[in-house]
């Protein structure tokens, strides 16, 4: 009798566990879906939807704003729980500020987000081929022109870990990004005990396919090769802390990889606190990994 019932308490702790753990993977890759607010018509613009497709079925929706005479195309990639139009990062009013200096834009929403499909967050890692397949198409529309990734918190990482896989890009601009998607998820829930975390982690890869390991630009920014980078990050993020973009910087000797650390400066925030201020760092970087091109006319 002893016997059975230590065998049913055991039984049932395992069984609490495991739902435990199961519940905490859900929420760790539980997608906090939110509505496109607006488009580029609000600034006068004019865009065309753009539906992508990814070899794993996923659809991703965005669209494309020319530029004529365009230098090069922006690619936005919007922040974790953000869509191409994020007003919390103000990427509307980036993207016209974009359009009007000369350059093409591409915005989408990653998988699960905004209108593309799939119904999770990866953690990174499948959403990397969002980004791979976005680079991809604008290489293919606009043949010839350089590429420049702007990716915020989220994006930022994904930006930084597609080059480094060997996706080309002409230039980065990380904005928040997070070092790796296991530390900034140990920072996001850092009142779970390590052998919960652990075990949500496994659980989350073998169930959802949300692979917490695969999303690292610490490492990846060694392998952008002669891409230039740019950091931005404040110093008041409370989301990723600074320590994140600081670790990534100590720990690359890439000569191309400059920081600008904004003081005061929230998660993803600097644009909107300062456009001008902002959109200036930003081209400068620009105009030096992608110098404009000359056109030189016979004369006679």
């Amino acid at each position: 009798m002893t016997v059975w019932l230590l065998v049913g308490a055991v039984t049932s702790v395992a069984l609490v566990y495991g739902v435990i753990t199961l519940y905490v993977a859900e929420l760790f890759t539980r997608s906090h879906r939110r509505r496109v607010e607006g488009t580029p018509e609000v600034y006068g613009l004019k865009f065309e939807d753009v539906q992508l497709l990814v070899s794993d079925g996923v659809i991703l929706r965005g669209w494309f704003l020319d530029s004529p005479g365009a230098r090069a195309t922006v690619i936005l990639i919007h922040d974790s729980n953000g869509t191409r139009a994020d007003p919390e990062i103000g990427l509307l009013s980036l993207q016209s500020d974009y359009v009007r200096r000369g350059f093409n834009v591409f915005a989408f929403d990653l998988r699960g987000r905004g209108e593309s499909s799939a119904t999770r967050n990866y953690l990174g890692s499948t959403e990397q081929r969002d980004v791979a397949v976005a680079m991809a198409y604008v290489r293919g529309r606009v043949i010839g022109l350089p590429l420049i990734l702007h990716g915020f918190g989220l994006g930022g990482s994904l930006a930084i870990s597609t080059v480094g896989a060997g996706a080309h890009a002409d230039a980065v601009i990380a904005d928040s990004p997070a070092s790796s998607a296991r530390e900034q998820l140990q920072f996001r829930w850092h009142h779970i005990p390590n052998w919960l975390f652990t075990s949500a982690c496994w659980l989350a890869c073998r169930i959802y396919h949300a692979d917490v390991n695969a999303l690292v630009p610490q490492r990846a920014i060694n392998d952008v090769g002669a891409t230039p980078v740019l950091l931005v990050h404040g110093t008041a993020d409370s989301e990723v802390p600074v320590t994140q973009t600081l670790n990534m910087v100590a720990s690359t000797l890439n000569e191309g990889v400059e920081t600008w650390i904004v003081d005061g400066g929230e998660h993803c925030r600097t644009y909107l606190d300062d456009p001008d201020r902002y959109l200036a760092r930003c081209l400068v970087f620009i105009d030096e990994a992608v110098p404009r091109r000359v056109f030189v006319t016979a004369a006679g």
